[in-house]
């Protein structure tokens, strides 16, 4: 079985995702989608994958080293979308099995496309595509554990913050306002211009806590490394939160909503209860579902309550679940998936 996929090689989420993927060889043969945003937004990384590998450089997937691309594939394996539904399509007419691990938020209400599998990344997606199979999003194998012992240096990343600002970052920075406790926050985020937006929008009062921003790329190995011991990020909704995923297997304790799916597989004790669900949707066109509600000061009342106690349970409850979901055991489940199809 040759398993092909149309990716984005870019320095976030599904970029990294698909990289993952190639690299424990459950992808064999890739085309790299330029990102709509141009280079100078979303550079394209080439290198980490063969030379000679086609880039696409429009929004059609279509032409003759296509065509040379599905003769020698027998799946292909999509990451939350096609981006372009007639490829899509195109691989039926070619005899080519479809495959997708989706995101069910930016899913489309009414697909242009069937497709012969849904991998499901989380217990959320499935609710959404029960046609398909659960299996988790392996940790990868760059992610190093450190024991942590006590709850005292916070880390948050908001990355490109996305949309509808679902990482809480917002309420998160507002929260500030209401603690007590002079905690140690750093905020990282790769778009400066929007996290100094969120900043003054939060409009924090001078003799507050002060976060520490960081703004600009990390290196991936040092985003969760041992000098933080809480991941804090009141998501307010997603199924697979890839953030969540690696600052657990790396020893942090992870503080988020307390919303499922994320407590079924999170210690339950430091997760903040939200106000109240909503239907939402990200835009016209794509699956409604629940978003929610998070008060900023049950934010700061889940940081006080945990603030300098012990995490070392915790802790190695975080590298448990990297044991349990690793590359080495999630990798025959997925192969074993895509031939099913076959």
């Amino acid at each position: 079985m040759i398993v092909g996929s149309v990716i984005y090689a870019t320095s976030q989420g599904l970029g990294h995702l698909a990289k993952s993927f190639f690299d424990a060889g459950v992808i064999n043969k890739v085309m790299i989608y330029q990102h709509p945003h141009g280079e100078a937004v979303a550079p394209t990384h080439t290198e980490w994958y063969p030379e000679g590998t086609h880039v696409i450089r429009s929004r059609s997937i279509d032409g003759e080293a296509v065509e040379r691309f599905l003769d020698d594939v027998d799946v292909v394996l999509f990451f939350e979308t096609p981006f372009d539904w007639a490829f899509a399509n195109r691989c039926h007419e070619r005899g080519v099995k479809t495959v997708i691990i989706p995101m069910y938020e930016w899913f489309l209400e009414r697909p242009p496309h069937k497709f012969d599998l849904f991998i499901n990344p989380s217990l959320l997606d499935q609710r959404y595509f029960p046609e398909g199979v659960h299996i988790p999003i392996p940790v990868e194998d760059h992610i190093t554990w450190s024991p942590r012992k006590n709850a005292i240096k916070f880390l948050h990343n908001a990355g490109n913050i996305g949309s509808k600002n679902h990482k809480g970052t917002l309420e998160l920075l507002k929260s500030l306002a209401f603690l007590t406790m002079p905690i140690d926050l750093t905020i990282r985020c790769q778009k400066p211009e929007g996290m100094y937006k969120l900043i003054r929008d939060a409009a924090l009062p001078k003799d507050c806590v002060q976060p520490t921003i960081v703004t600009g790329e990390i290196p991936r190995e040092q985003l969760f490394d041992d000098q933080y011991d809480v991941y804090i990020a009141p998501e307010k909704y997603n199924g697979l939160s890839l953030p969540l995923q690696e600052a657990f297997a790396s020893g942090m304790m992870v503080m988020t909503t307390n919303r499922f799916p994320a407590n079924t597989w999170l210690p339950t004790a430091p997760l903040i209860p939200p106000t109240m669900t909503r239907i939402t949707q990200v835009m016209g066109g794509h699956l409604k579902f629940e978003e929610s509600v998070i008060n900023p000061i049950c934010i700061a009342e889940a940081i006080e309550q945990w603030y300098g106690r012990n995490i070392e349970l915790i802790s190695l409850a975080g590298k448990s679940y990297a044991e349990a979901n690793s590359w080495t055991v999630l990798k025959p489940l997925y192969i074993a998936a895509l031939e099913s199809v076959l």
